[in-house]
């Protein structure tokens, strides 16, 4: 089963990221950067569901740690956000907040196929 980790702060999201696709994919949700980088160093991840907003450590920084790590490095990064990213450079795309569980599923199904 392919593994996607969802990085945000909101309990909400992490909650609907979670109804809305742990009925195909391992989901483990954390919410906030240092929580990202930890859960990605303990275990294997397919896709990476990154909020930009986050305390402590932005997701532009989670991501740009993600990628200075060759475990991490080929993990497709989709932004969630209501912001637009001041860089998206080496992410998969970003999903812009408030979505639905279907633009989740149309936007993530595709990374992990």
């Amino acid at each position: 089963m392919k593994s996607i980790l969802v990085v945000d702060d909101e309990p909400v999201v992490r909650a609907l990221v979670e109804a809305s696709l742990g009925d195909t994919f391992r989901v483990t949700a954390v919410g906030d950067g240092i929580g990202a980088i930890d859960a990605a160093e303990g275990t294997p991840v397919d896709l990476v569901l990154l909020d930009l907003r986050l305390p402590g450590m932005s997701g532009a920084e989670v991501a740009r740690r993600l990628r200075s790590r060759a475990a991490t490095a080929a993990v497709p990064i989709l932004y969630m956000t209501g912001i637009d990213p001041a860089d998206s450079d080496g992410v998969a795309g970003v999903l812009r907040k408030p979505f639905t569980p279907a633009a989740l599923r149309a936007a993530v199904l595709p990374l992990l196929s």
